[in-house]
């Protein structure tokens, strides 16, 4: 026999956590060679080769994340993956959010490698159905959401992973039990407790080039019968690294779809907004004769002041840095990878006031500094509605223009850098009801992020306004703004906007500059009370558990721009104050009872319930319900082993978070391009009579490859619901096999969606179909050029996915040591969104399976490994894969088209992505402690990201792809 499966059970923090719950093998388990985090996800059940608990034995009951009944079986009715502690530190990282983040079952959350649009967190998005729809609890208890100010999901990042013993993950629906949010499914991280001794870790990595990470902790603990308080600090630093330390993402690379055969396909992209300036002629004025001069020569309405030849035809077809076009290449001067700093502490304690009652705390701070980085500001007049004037001191043209690009190299990199402080204090007390098999909890939940962005290198408006209008020559021989008769304001600097780089001085620069400082807090209240207990056992089963409770929550939050930012007064992205909060009670129960046990073809047979009502001050009251059952058909059956049965049904639901609420209009800046431009392809059928309609000329030209949307909340949301199912078997066989598996389907379908459409939905809703939608949305100015396109938050359409999960566990032990390999899978059914539509009652269903359209969401995930111990020694090995997809030109893979009239969807293939890690360690004991020291190396083989070609940074995607490459890393620690 392998070994005695043992479960040793702590009553910390008011919540009955599962501390151990694996194979106790002979040697001492720091020896258990550490298991791939990212590919030894299990469900929550007995390893290979062990028994689970039979209801007459001797075991504790523990809480496993989705129910608030303590439980003898670990097999539960639904999924649940473990990470535990050995999982984690095996993966070469240290980063909680980065682990989870290799999970199959999540997609495209946004991490450290997210530069623009970033803010520095680490997000978990379980189902790849947004990270607001994953609830993230610590010891079972909701942790307050992390960024800026009026955030809706928790940052990975303020969890340190020093006192992290284990990670539950379940993957379905849970508002039944824990309310709001837990639709995609529930990430539970469980702390360590009753901790005895100290402890020190240390961990450095670094890829070629940079994102080099150093990180330390010490803890240290003490325990007794009477209580325990243990206690952690820590710091980590990541260093960055930059997109020209890539190869693959030193520049934006254009697709040529409708490139000939042979013909090359790729176009190196960049920005229109160019450091010597462009101007395009959108109307028939005249200006002077050095005016009429330059359009004689000129062909192009776009015009580009060459160094050597000034003024001539703009060429859009390749980056001025590597001499094949003019456009300028921003993407040098980002991040791949953004630096980042933080310093955590967290303490937690127990203290036995009663022989039934017992007094807990946990309380930790953690400071994060992040940055993110950008190239210099570029303006574009038309976008801010800001004419240079023909009687400007710098104006060469002698008329007014109004389409002038120029990139402000003169005024450095655009940063954003976070000051962000979390604070989380959980107060209570736990005891059980004498002569009963009931405990309670009532326990006091604070949590507040709160914190600053700098925002450097943008300008303001209205000065630029006022640089750019008329100008004049002073006595002095110095240029002043407005007129001799109508002089500008006395600080104003006239701009050289088309001098070239160099031409704008310090005092330009300074005139128009200025650095704004965002403020946000988001602060969570929240007091629960709850008892559990084993209410009766049935006569022809076993124990039935009943669980009820009562809770109330606050949530506020805030994010208030800088005063200059607040009033629109700034060039690129304006923003207004975001500020409110809603309130929230709610009572729960859950009841599970082994309705049949120890009969023919029926080892045990539970079925469960639980239903939630809410009352949120935003909108209302509700009621949410979940059902499941667990039909353990055999247990230990010589030749066969034990098989079991589960499944669940339930109803979920997310409230509006305090942003999609009160979030005022702010800009963004998507990465979509105008259908109606025709500078590199030509419009296609549909195409050019639709932008035709709209007023859009032949041979317009807008070769952006970002366009302006304003996004913003809505105060009459609803909550969005959803239905959820899952259904699965257990399977180990005999246990001589030393092998279990795991198969589970699950469908999510989520009714009013709370999201905008997407600027790339309404472009191509608009311009790509036969009966265009949206296209009031779409706002351009009297030459057809896009100012801006409206997509605020709505409950619009909706989302449904469906898919199967695999998991296999296979323990072998031998004369020369242990092996262990598992592999976690998962299989895509579908992914689809549905978008209203004027002409289809049911709406629009835009598939994601297979295509980039929404998203990285491929048919297969899948993560394996193999580890070896043996004595005091173990390795191991990793490996990741994201099976390949199609993506489309302006993502219209969705696009319906009729072939007999010659329409076709331009496509190409995303290849799949394979990583592979390895590591190794040598542990020692001495009468100094346990010494313990891993080395590893992850993507072994220098695996570059695919590239995706639709896809925001740097030609491919930064929440599902690793850009570090080839990354060794070294970690020590030692036990007192």
């Amino acid at each position: 026999m392998y070994g005695s499966y043992w479960c040793k059970v702590q009553l910390g923090l008011g919540v009955a956590t599962l501390a151990i719950c694996n194979l106790a093998l002979a040697q001492d388990q720091s020896h258990e060679t550490p298991a791939n985090a990212s590919a030894s996800s299990q469900d929550a059940e007995p390893a290979a080769g062990a028994e689970s608990a039979k209801p007459d034995e001797d075991v504790e009951e523990v809480l496993v994340t989705g129910s608030a009944i303590k439980r003898r079986d670990l097999i539960t009715p639904a999924p649940v993956t473990m990470l535990n502690k050995i999982d984690l530190e095996a993966s070469g990282m240290v980063s909680i959010g980065d682990i989870l983040q290799n999970l199959p079952s999540q997609a495209n959350a946004i991490n450290t490698q997210t530069n623009n649009s970033g803010d520095g967190s680490t997000r978990v998005n379980l189902r790849g159905l947004g990270s607001s729809r994953t609830l993230v609890l610590v010891n079972g208890r909701r942790h307050v959401p992390g960024g800026s100010g009026a955030n809706s999901s928790v940052d990975l990042n303020a969890i340190p992973a020093a006192l992290i013993e284990r990670v539950e993950v379940l993957k379905d629906g849970a508002s039944a039990v824990y309310g709001s949010d837990a639709i995609g499914g529930v990430v539970n991280v469980i702390t360590r407790q009753n901790f005895d001794g100290a402890s020190v870790n240390y961990y450095t990595g670094t890829a070629r080039g940079g994102a080099t990470v150093y990180d330390a902790s010490m803890t240290s603990g003490v325990s007794s019968d009477y209580g325990f308080l243990g206690f952690s600090a820590g710091y980590y630093r990541q260093i960055p690294l930059y997109a020209s330390a890539r190869w693959w993402g030193e520049s934006d690379l254009r697709y040529l779809w409708d490139a000939n055969p042979g013909d090359p396909q790729l176009q190196r992209r960049g920005s229109s907004s160019t450091p010597q300036g462009r101007v395009t002629d959108r109307s028939l004025a005249s200006g002077n004769r050095d005016w009429q001069a330059i359009r004689s020569r000129t062909t192009s309405r776009s015009l580009y002041n060459d160094p050597q030849m000034g003024w001539r035809n703009f060429d859009g077809t390749g980056t001025s840095d590597a001499g094949t076009g003019d456009l300028y290449n921003y993407q040098p001067e980002n991040y791949l990878v953004t630096p980042q700093q933080r310093y955590n502490v967290f303490a937690t304690g127990g203290y036995r006031l009663h022989e039934h009652a017992r007094a807990y705390f946990e309380a930790s701070y953690l400071n994060r500094q992040s940055d993110q980085k950008l190239a210099p500001t570029p303006l574009f007049l038309t976008s801010e509605d800001i004419v240079l004037s023909r009687d400007n001191y710098y104006n060469p043209f002698g008329r007014d223009m109004r389409d002038v690009r120029r990139r402000f190299l003169e005024a450095g990199n655009r940063n954003y850098l976070q000051d962000i402080d979390t604070f989380r204090l959980v107060l209570g007390m736990d005891g059980d009801i004498p002569n009963t098999d009931f405990t309670w909890d009532l326990y006091f939940n604070y949590g507040r992020t709160e914190g600053t962005t700098i925002t450097e290198g943008r300008f303001i408006r209205s000065r630029v306004a006022a640089a750019l209008g008329p100008s004049y020559v002073d006595s002095n021989g110095v240029p002043r703004c407005g007129s001799l008769t109508n002089p500008g304001p006395s600080d104003c600097v006239p701009l050289n906007l088309l001098g070239g780089p160099g031409t704008m001085t310090r005092e330009m620069i300074d005139y128009i500059s200025y650095t704004g400082i965002r403020r946000g807090y988001t602060e969570h209240k929240g007091v629960l009370l709850q008892s559990s207990g084993e209410l009766l056992e049935l006569p022809s089963g076993g124990p039935v558990g009943l669980a009820l409770g009562v809770t109330y929550r606050e949530l506020t939050g805030a994010s208030i721009p800088d005063p200059v930012t607040a009033s629109g007064d700034t060039t690129g992205n304006k923003s207004e104050p975001t500020e409110g909060g809603y309130k929230v009670a709610e009572a729960f129960a859950e009841i599970s009872a082994n309705v049949l046990e120890d009969l023919p073809g029926v080892e045990t047979l539970e079925i469960l319930g639980a239903a939630r009502g809410f009352n949120y001050s935003s909108f209302g009251a509700g009621l949410t319900w979940k059902t499941g059952a667990r039909w353990q058909l055999f247990r230990g059956l010589p030749g066969v082993g034990s098989l079991a049965l589960r499944g669940t049904i339930s109803t979920a639901f997310r409230a509006p978070t305090i942003a999609q609420l009160f979030s005022g209009e702010a800009d963004s800046f998507p990465g979509v391009t105008d259908p109606c431009d025709t500078s590199i392809d030509a419009r296609s059928m549909i195409e050019d009579m639709n932008c035709r309609a709209h007023g859009v000329p032949d041979g317009y030209v807008d070769d952006r490859t970002q366009i302006k949307s304003r996004v913003g909340g809505n105060p009459n949301l609803d909550p969005e619901t959803a239905n959820i199912w899952t259904a699965g078997i257990v399977w180990e066989p005999d246990r001589s096999t030393g092998l279990s598996f795991t198969m589970d389907v699950y469908s999510i379908k989520i009714h009013d969606a709370i999201q905008p459409i997407g600027s790339s939905i309404i472009l191509s809703s608009c311009y790509a179909q036969a009966n265009p939608t949206y296209c009031d949305k779409i706002h351009r100015d009297p030459s057809g050029f896009i100012t801006h396109i409206t997509d605020t938050e709505q409950n619009i359409g909706g989302n449904e996915t469906a898919g199967i999960d695999f998991g296999v566990v296979h323990v072998l032990p031998t004369n020369v040591g242990r092996f262990r390999s598992t592999a976690d899978a998962s299989y895509l059914l579908y992914y689809n969104e549905i978008q209203p539509s004027a002409e289809l009652p049911q709406g629009r269903v835009i598939e994601g399976k297979n295509v980039y359209d929404l998203g990285v969401f491929p048919s297969w995930k899948l993560n394996a490994g193999t580890s070896w111990q043996h004595m005091g020694i173990s390795a191991g090995f990793n490996a990741r894969y994201i099976q390949g997809f199609r993506e489309c030109k302006d993502n219209n893979c969705n696009l319906k088209v009729d072939a007999s009239k010659g329409e076709v969807i331009l496509d190409r293939r995303v290849s799949a992505n394979f990583t592979a890690d390895v590591f190794a360690s040598y542990t020692l004991e001495s009468t100094w402690g346990r010494t313990r020291i891993t080395g590893g190396m992850n993507n072994v083989f220098d695996t570059d990201p695919p590239f995706v070609y639709n896809g925001f940074t740097a030609n491919t995607s930064a929440a599902n792809y690793d850009f570090l490459g080839r990354y060794p890393y070294l970690r020590f620690s030692h036990n007192f």
